[in-house]
């Protein structure tokens, strides 16, 4: 804290704060300059902000909704005349109608009204099964896990519709639809010898240890003899082992217990040949594997005898005197092959593991299928190309041309599916686009249309000190307003955009006013060149036409010329009539990315682009870092001019009191 001019009776601070004035005044002159580039380059960027919003919202050909997928602009809705059919049409679906005919797949189905309380018994494809449970909801329960884990694939549920209040019935329904899926139930009594099924094992190797390799140094494989490299270290051992049966083509793994015996284990699990191992006089012991076997039963002619049997759910009528190549056939499709030899007979099990186990049951008359499944029967005929498909098979569901039908139970008579231009999502999002735009373009002309006001600059920081934070904060945006007024980038790129905007379509004769977009007549306002809608109008467009609608908006450019046929002024010329009826769209997009997301733009060299090198390595950025550099030049200048002041001044102080302090001493020798 400085104390001065008790010897002179000047101010000194405020003689030097006078002095100083002026060059105060230049540094905060310097410093509004500097100011305001950072307000118009914060101006630029939120203009650069909001087109680089608007180019992702609608320009990303990634989005399901993008305006420019074709397939947005093909929207189809179907109506159907029969709860037996519906239709679910995806985008891109054909426009068109349908008459269908037939049936859906059902499910082979049983209900069972009688004997179905606790403790009951049932059998279910040849399978018996006791129904447990203290309600009809738990019975449900497990008796669905048992059929589950007998890989029976058949669901049970207990329904009072199907039986009487109080009283459900157990109806069975076939999981696969068709006549595929078919099982019975009922029938007692298991037929001939059965056989379950047998996993595969690997082949083993033992009696012969690692000191008896250590011993010998080389291992005998067939008629090779093999060194091995160590025969010190256990693991080295085993590794070499293990590659020298690699090498014979038998894979293994090798464990050894606490006294270093070795057992060799193949790492396919079937039968295989010996591979004859003999290490110093000892041979190893060949345990061979054995292959996997299917379920199967075995009985004789007389045994199988005549009548019903039931073999994996399947009802097999068996005749008086038939011959062993008709009684092959019979088990054709019951999921078992006949094997015949002399008087015994082989059922086996088309599949090998649980899911292959069966059964095969005499049937004692009670065994019966209540209602067969049926497989789909439809055909569906395209009313405009009058062309028909026919579907059969388990399946209720087909996708023709992008339209999913799906059909439950019998069509009476024919089905007629009505298809029209469902364009309401469509138009939803044209209009969403279009307000979009409208306020992407007010923008630009708000910003490139209003004047500055040049009563107001920048606040010092002295004037902000006398100001509150909402004065100062209306200043602010007045100072704002008019900064990029009549910018010639923004105004050049504004131009462009309601240019793209204006495209006519040569063939359809289509612009955005025929199909409802109409231009704003603000001709010199911020409104100039925005649209209003008349969303009546669009609509009928589209359901109308769409396609010449599509191609207003999103038809493609065309591919650009080679250096060799630019110098084709006829191609040349076609180019350029090609170009002028790109779709809107598409050049608005040209615009918005060369504009507002390329590095290489005229804004992005001016202003900086985020994300990019030319963010903070920019014209602006450049000229701000050197208005900061010259301000704190100036203000290191300020500091030293100011301290030679005080310092002059406190020297006059200091001569005055040496004055003072004489004349005192004077006075004194005269009063003396």
């Amino acid at each position: 804290m400085r104390i001065t001019g008790l010897a002179t009776g000047i101010d000194m601070d405020e003689v030097i704060s006078s002095t100083m004035k002026a060059y105060r005044i230049k540094i905060d002159q310097k410093t509004q300059k500097k100011d305001i580039v950072e307000i118009k380059q914060q101006l630029y960027r939120d203009v650069m902000s909001d087109a680089s919003k608007f180019y992702d919202k609608y320009f990303d050909i990634t989005k399901s909704d993008s305006l420019l997928k074709p397939s947005n602009y093909k929207a189809v809705k179907f109506t159907s005349s029969t709860d037996s059919v519906k239709v679910n049409a995806s985008n891109g679906a054909k426009l068109s109608n349908y008459t269908i005919t037939g049936s859906a797949a059902t499910a082979a189905k049983a209900v069972i009204k009688d004997g179905v309380t606790e403790n009951s018994k049932i059998v279910i494809n040849g399978e018996e099964f006791t129904l447990s449970g203290a309600t009809s909801r738990k019975m449900e329960e497990n008796l669905n896990k048992e059929l589950k884990s007998r890989g029976i694939n058949v669901t049970a549920t207990f329904s009072e519709v199907a039986g009487s209040v109080g009283k459900p019935a157990l109806v069975l329904e076939a999981n696969e639809k068709g006549t595929g899926g078919e099982f019975t139930v009922g029938g007692i009594g298991n037929v001939g010898n059965k056989q379950q099924w047998q996993p595969a094992t690997s082949a083993t190797i033992t009696g012969i240890s690692l000191d008896d390799i250590k011993k010998s140094g080389v291992i005998k494989i067939g008629e090779e003899t093999i060194p091995l490299k160590n025969t010190t270290d256990d693991k080295s051992i085993i590794s070499d082992f293990v590659k020298a049966l690699e090498d014979k083509g038998f894979k293994a793994t090798i464990q050894t217990d606490d006294k270093g015996n070795l057992t060799i284990t193949s790492e396919e699990a079937k039968s295989q040949e010996n591979p004859n191992i003999m290490v110093g006089d000892k041979s190893a012991i060949f345990k061979d594997g054995t292959d996997s076997k299917a379920s199967s039963v075995t009985f004789t002619k007389s045994e199988l005898g005549t009548g019903d049997i039931v073999v994996k759910g399947t009802k097999v009528s068996i005749p008086e005197n038939i011959k062993d190549d008709e009684l092959t056939k019979l088990f054709e499709g019951t999921g078992v092959k006949c094997e015949i030899n002399g008087d015994k007979i082989v059922l086996t099990s088309e599949t090998i593991g649980e899911a292959g186990d069966f059964d095969v049951k005499r049937d004692n008359g009670t065994s019966q299928l209540y209602k067969n499944g049926e497989d789909s029967t439809i055909v569906i005929k395209d009313e405009n190309t009058k062309e028909t498909y026919e579907h059969k098979g388990t399946s209720n569901t087909v996708t023709l041309d992008g339209v999913t039908f799906t059909f439950s139970g019998e069509i009476d008579g024919e089905a007629k599916i009505t298809g029209k231009n469902d364009v309401t999502e469509l138009k939803d999002n044209i209009v969403k686009f279009i307000n979009d735009y409208n306020e992407l373009i007010e923008k630009l002309n708000t910003v490139t249309s209003t004047r500055p006001n040049r009563n107001y600059s920048p606040l010092t920081a002295d004037q902000k000190k006398e100001m509150s934070e909402n004065e100062i904060k209306l200043w602010n945006e007045k100072v704002q307003q008019g900064q990029l007024y009549k910018d010639s980038n923004l105004t050049r790129i504004t131009d462009s955009l309601k240019q793209s905007m204006r495209t006519l379509m040569k063939d359809s004769g289509l612009n955005l006013e025929k199909i409802g977009i109409v231009p704003v007549k603000d001709y010199s306002g911020t409104k100039n060149g925005t649209f209003s809608i008349d969303e009546d109008k669009l609509t009928k467009a589209l359901e109308e036409n769409v396609e010449d609608v599509m191609n207003l908006f999103i038809k493609s450019a065309p591919e650009p010329l080679s250096e060799d046929e630019k110098k084709d002024s006829t191609k040349v010329k076609k180019y350029n009539e090609e170009k002028s009826q790109t779709g809107i769209l598409y050049k608005l997009k040209d615009t918005l990315y060369s504009e507002f997301k390329s590095s290489s733009s005229a804004l992005a060299k001016k202003v900086g682009l985020q994300g990019t090198a030319t963010f903070s390595n920019n014209e602006l950025t450049k000229s701000i870092s050197n208005y900061e550099k010259k301000i704190q030049d100036m203000e290191s200048d300020f500091t030293k001019r100011e301290q030679a002041l005080y310092s002059k001044y406190a020297a006059l102080e200091t001569m005055m009191n040496k004055l003072n302090s004489q004349q005192s001493s004077l006075q004194s020798m005269f009063g003396a």
